[in-house]
């Protein structure tokens, strides 16, 4: 990705480092929805046992996969978009911090997406805000 773009954190892009590449992953809805299928597991489920460490090595290579395929075409990054998980399964075994460190990305990647904090292509929605006062509502 040397000359690829860079994941951009407001755009609801998370990053692995992967070989001392950094890797873009993307929750778009087309990469949760293969997740959930390939996998066979809903993203709710996946998300509470990434943050509790409990994924195993092939589930956090496969979503690592995804998400990185998703980045990958929405960058135009060729060799991105056409990962594989066993591949990206090896690199996160070989990469500092190892799997424990992959999981805690992809745990947060996953609980943003599963409170509903992306947009269909993976953008982060805007926060939202509300007003308050300590002042009674007017009746009448």
């Amino acid at each position: 990705m040397s000359d690829a773009r860079q994941p951009v954190a407001d755009r609801g892009e998370a990053s692995l480092t992967l070989a001392g590449t950094v890797m873009g992953l993307r929750p778009s809805f087309e990469a949760l929805d293969a997740i959930e299928k390939t996998l066979g597991r809903g993203l709710v489920d996946l998300a509470t046992a990434a943050i509790h460490k409990q994924l195993r090595m092939s589930e956090t290579g496969q979503i690592a996969c995804e998400l990185i395929r998703a980045f990958g075409r929405d960058a135009d990054d060729a060799g991105a978009s056409k990962s594989t998980a066993p591949r990206v399964t090896e690199l996160i075994m070989a990469s500092e911090g190892g799997l424990l460190a992959a999981m805690q990305t992809i745990g947060g990647v996953l609980a943003i997406a599963v409170n509903g904090g992306y947009d269909t292509q993976g953008n982060l929605k805007p926060p939202t805000t509300t007003m308050t006062t300590d002042e009674a509502p007017v009746g009448g």
